[in-house]
């Protein structure tokens, strides 16, 4: 967002996941908007105002609304590969009862750990990792998870290839357009 986004957000009050269902409604506007942010955030309030047909402060007011809200987060996301880390790992870990907050707090402290949800199923935390090399892999698996207390097994997948990451998920439009009438990259706009 250029120099128009503000930069003391305040992460810690809402986080994926703690809005209540349906709290956050969305008009087309609003969708317009987020559309042309997940391609470009760092586009100027004025120049997604140009593209959506409303004015600068009306783009400014809604973004405002909609990262207060925790609708959507503005934030710049690494490329773990270019940047020396290329393995990227999903890990599926159970813990011992009543451990899996401390855990899990642990895991989310760690550098290479990216993502940690708590699941219900057959484990009881899912992580992602990215690391420099398959040795990096082995690792983290047999030295720093298997000395972490509380964890009793785990499963790894290496992800080979990614077709599609989760900050280009396109949620505001879930329901709302047919996937065939989509135009390139999703854009309705045209």
């Amino acid at each position: 967002m250029s120099d128009d986004f503000e930069s003391s957000q305040d992460h810690s009050v809402i986080r994926h996941g703690s809005a209540p269902r349906g709290s956050v409604k969305l008009d087309e506007v609003d969708r317009r908007i987020v559309r042309l942010l997940r391609r470009d955030g760092r586009m100027s309030y004025a120049e997604v105002a140009r593209h959506v047909g409303v004015s600068e402060p009306t783009v400014r007011k809604r973004v405002q609304r909609l990262v207060r809200s925790g609708a959507i987060f503005v934030v710049a996301r690494i490329n773990p590969a270019p940047i020396g880390f290329p393995i990227d790992a999903v890990i599926g870990i159970r813990v011992a009862r009543g451990q899996v907050l401390e855990v899990g707090h642990k895991l989310a402290a760690m550098e290479c750990v990216a993502y940690v949800g708590y699941l219900t199923g057959s484990y009881d935390l899912m992580i992602e990792a990215f690391l420099p090399d398959t040795e990096g892999l082995f690792r983290f698996l047999n030295d720093e998870l298997e000395n972490l207390d509380g964890i009793l097994a785990t499963e790894t997948w290496h992800v080979l290839r990614t077709e599609k990451f989760n900050y280009m998920w396109e949620g505001e439009d879930v329901g709302r357009v047919p996937v065939g009438d989509l135009g390139e990259a999703g854009d309705t706009d045209a």
